[in-house]
């Protein structure tokens, strides 16, 4: 690397006899400039001043002008020992542009059509100005693509940074022999494990493909994914390359034979929450799996169970049985419900990566509204389409999650009523600068009936509360019979949030929800208001929210709180 510059060194200060700088002033430039000419000379303070730190300090101010491409400047420094100050005025001349960026990779690379476009976009540019940290992230760039994609014998033959002080110019001068392209070699397991043929039928890569590190990622996912592995971790084995393959180690961690989880939260929709989980991951040799769930709340109690039998992939593609019983204390004003059900599931994954659900369910309910007794049974066949997308785990910076459902019953099979009932919900999560936040929600719902009296409690649609319209309670949207709700044919319901993260942990938020249910649309909407806090935890963050029922007449408030994640 060839680095040569121009810079005047103008010095008034008394160094003969060594001082103590306190304070150091850096005048003559703003912004990003000054931040870095700051930065670097931040560790002078408090130091005993004399010629030799005053040669450093000159030193370091010169490099940190160089490091956004300002090789042509003036540097005053002035100092007073008796109010121990040292003032640096900077006046900057025009800063040194690139005038050419050569990049030459040879080998296998050459041809691969990602190190192409990378080398395309890369940061640096001809006629920009000159910056060492976009010089840096340019060739850090390129290395790491190259180990991304298994070329772990690559080697710079030149790597040139070249500065022309007359003409105020810089050029670069890369040249990269990437090497051979690794495959994928053989998979070896560290332990012997009941799950081995869902190691083998889970592998992302195929015997001798391309070597690829995000299908290694893929793969990690995958299987710490099963309910079979307590942990599990897929790396490559860099020193045993060789002839062109990559072998690929698997350690995994089995679960035990039966493990437990204890939980909790608290949303103002139904109390505080208490949550126990009971999963047997081994009931057979075939890897067919249990999963006993136990959640009791304040107005909510449910206990469900189901038991999974694997096709090819215990993740995605399985037949499941599942039943339970969910119990509703006065979860509506003057409501209280039971209902239990049975189900049959076939789960499988669509060629787009939607999970996909057909499904019959058999369904009991029994509701107690002010006295009143309603009973029915259901049997509903149906499918859903649902998929769900995130970077960042229990708090997301990037999400989308959609669910499309069809469920249909006929009062000639065993059930209490003939009906369509359809769904679409849609969440979507975006980020600016990972301080800036949006989330929308919408949800759209319809049930063809003749009587909506006739469909069940639990199917018809209400709106209101924590997730659906703030600043209304808990499903106290919709039609209403005197006093009493009845429920609706039709949902439609949106949100708008925005999120402003001011500390690492904490979030304010402004949002605004609408929407409604209803049998004709003859209602108003419903439109809540309001700000909130978020603070951010390993579980997700608890959201504190205080919304106004703005299409109220009473225009009266709620403060909600929830555990767990936005989307």
């Amino acid at each position: 690397m060839l680095l040569t510059s121009a810079l005047a060194f103008t010095a008034n200060v008394n160094a003969q006899t060594p001082w103590s700088m306190q304070h150091i002033s850096v005048s003559g430039i703003d912004g990003e400039t000054k931040s870095n000419v700051e930065g670097f000379i931040q560790g002078y303070l408090t130091q005993p001043f004399d010629q030799q730190q005053q040669a450093n300090i000159r030193l370091s101010v010169a490099q940190a002008l160089q490091a956004v491409g300002y090789y042509h400047s003036q540097i005053v420094i002035t100092g007073k020992p008796n109010d121990e100050t040292l003032n640096i005025n900077i006046e900057l001349k025009e800063p040194l542009n690139w005038s050419e960026i050569s990049v030459v990779i040879t080998s296998a690379a050459k041809d691969d059509k990602a190190v192409s476009e990378l080398l395309t976009n890369l940061p640096i540019k001809v006629n920009n100005v000159v910056r060492h940290d976009v010089y840096n992230q340019s060739k850090s760039a390129i290395e790491s693509l190259l180990l991304e994609r298994g070329y772990f014998d690559f080697k710079w033959v030149k790597s040139e940074l070249l500065i022309n002080k007359k003409e105020r110019l810089a050029s670069v001068n890369w040249q990269l022999d990437s090497g051979p392209r690794y495959h994928f070699g053989e998979l070896r397991v560290s332990k012997n494990t009941q799950a081995s043929q869902y190691i083998q039928s889970l592998s992302t890569f195929e015997y001798n493909s391309q070597f690829n590190s995000s299908r290694l990622s893929e793969y990690t996912l995958a299987l710490n994914a099963t309910p079979y592995f307590s942990s599990a971790k897929v790396y490559p084995l860099l020193k045993d390359r060789k002839d062109g393959l990559l072998p690929i180690r698997v350690d995994v961690v089995d679960k035990p034979a039966n493990s437990f989880e204890v939980g909790g939260g608290y949303s103002t929709d139904l109390g505080a929450k208490a949550r126990l989980k009971w999963s047997k991951p081994w009931v057979t040799v075939d890897g067919h799996f249990f999963e006993g769930n136990m959640s009791l709340s304040e107005r909510r109690q449910d206990v469900t169970g189901s038991y999974t039998i694997p096709v090819a992939d215990p993740n995605n593609d399985v037949w499941r049985v599942l039943g339970g019983l969910q119990v509703n204390d006065d979860l509506q004003q003057g409501v209280d419900s039971r209902i239990w059900n049975v189900q049959l599931q076939r789960q499988w994954l669509t060629d787009d990566n939607w999970v996909r659900t057909a499904f019959i369910k058999r369904e009991h309910e029994t509701t107690n509204q002010d006295g009143e007794v309603f009973k029915s049974e259901m049997l509903l066949p149906g499918i859903s389409y649902a998929k769900k997308q995130n970077k960042g785990g229990a708090t997301p910076y990037w999400a989308n999650e959609r669910l499309i459902s069809l469920e249909v019953a006929s009062d000639s099979l065993i059930s209490s009523t003939s009906l369509i009932k359809a769904r679409w919900n849609n969440a979507w999560l975006r980020h600016y600068e990972h301080r800036h936040f949006v989330i929308s929600r919408i949800n759209v719902g319809a049930i063809v009936v003749d009587d909506i009296h006739s469909v069940p409690f639990n199917m018809r649609f209400f709106a209101g509360g924590d997730q659906s319209i703030r600043g209304f309670s808990y499903r106290s949207v919709g039609p209403k019979e005197g006093n009493k709700e009845i429920g609706g044919k039709y949902l439609v319901t949106g949100s708008l949030e925005y999120n402003y993260q001011f500390l690492p942990s904490w979030r304010a938020a402004l949002f605004v929800d609408a929407g409604t249910a209803t049998n004709d649309f003859s209602e108003k909407w419903s439109v809540g208001a309001g700000f909130g806090l978020r603070y951010l935890t390993p579980v997700g963050p608890i959201r504190l929210d205080h919304a106004w029922g703005v299409s109220k007449d009473s225009k009266s408030t709620r403060l909600s709180i929830v555990i767990g994640p936005e989307i």
